[in-house]
């Protein structure tokens, strides 16, 4: 976990592989989720500033918690179980499918009482409202997913990807309609999506660089080679935490209106961004 640049703390003692891959802050607390191996499979974590808070999982399949939201004391996450996509409410889980495809889901947005998630199901890139299927974005005949939710009112904005039978294309939908997608030449995916009043900012790739997009058309290329991971907009600025590849290894980086503000460390990923207003 890194502050303003500078590491804030370590979350696993680096005795076995770990990530976290997503943050969210309230008040001085500073939640974060991810996994950690036990030596034979990843175990879905969430830890509370730096300690661990809950183990979701019992290791028994591969599992990790993708995505974490705090709202009225209770933590969300979303992630997967093996095959299975799930949804956590503090340790409670709920599983969105029935595991008989590979699934999962890989972002959590809480508006009110409802709770969204979004991920795939086998090739069909979904998103769920409490629980229960809201809508299927693609039809399963390439793959898809979604990397990102964010509901503003009742409106359902998504990122995420579809295959096209030679390229992942870059796509984003508001509710179930699809309102921008990259045209297919190259590799893409659109990773995190924010939402400021009629604005739709996008972080993702397109071929070889780390992309923004807004509304459809490109803002800033970040880098000759890597991958923005998460968007934050805050007071009009453009916040992104991802890499660059640098030489043979990948450098977690995080950008503020299309330049370099922090280099976080030699080597790693930026997975996730949050701001707090001081």
């Amino acid at each position: 976990m890194w502050k303003n640049g500078k590491e804030l703390y370590e979350l696993t003692d680096g005795s076995k592989g770990a990530g976290a891959f997503s943050v969210f802050v309230v008040g001085g607390d500073v939640y974060s989720s991810g996994f950690e191996d036990n030596g034979t499979n990843w175990v879905a974590k969430v830890w509370k500033n730096d300690n661990e808070l809950y183990t979701l999982t019992d290791g028994s399949h591969y599992a990790c918690a993708n995505s974490v939201f705090v709202a009225d004391d209770k933590v969300y996450t979303a992630g997967y179980d093996g095959s299975v996509a799930k949804l956590w409410k503090n340790k409670s889980a709920t599983d969105l499918t029935d595991g008989s495809k590979s699934a999962g889901a890989n972002s959590i947005f809480v508006a009110g009482s409802n709770v969204y998630t979004a991920g795939y199901d086998g090739k069909v890139a979904k998103v769920w409202k409490k629980g229960s299927e809201l809508f299927a974005l693609t039809n399963g005949a390439n793959d898809a997913g979604v990397r990102s939710v964010f509901v503003v009112g009742e409106d359902v904005y998504t990122a995420g990807y579809e295959y096209n039978g030679t390229n992942y294309v870059a796509k984003v939908w508001k509710n179930k309609k699809e309102i921008f997608h990259t045209d297919g030449s190259k590799d893409a995916i659109a990773s995190s999506v924010y939402v400021v009043g009629d604005d739709v900012y996008v972080a993702g790739y397109e071929g070889n660089p780390a992309k923004v997009w807004k509304n459809g058309e490109e803002l800033y290329e970040l880098t000759n080679e890597g991958n923005a991971k998460s968007i934050v907009v805050h007071n009009g600025d453009v916040y992104v935490t991802g890499y660059e590849r640098e030489g043979s290894g990948n450098v977690p980086k995080v950008w503020k209106n299309g330049k370099e503000l922090y280099t976080l460390a030699d080597k790693g990923e930026g997975n996730s961004i949050f701001i707090v207003e001081r």
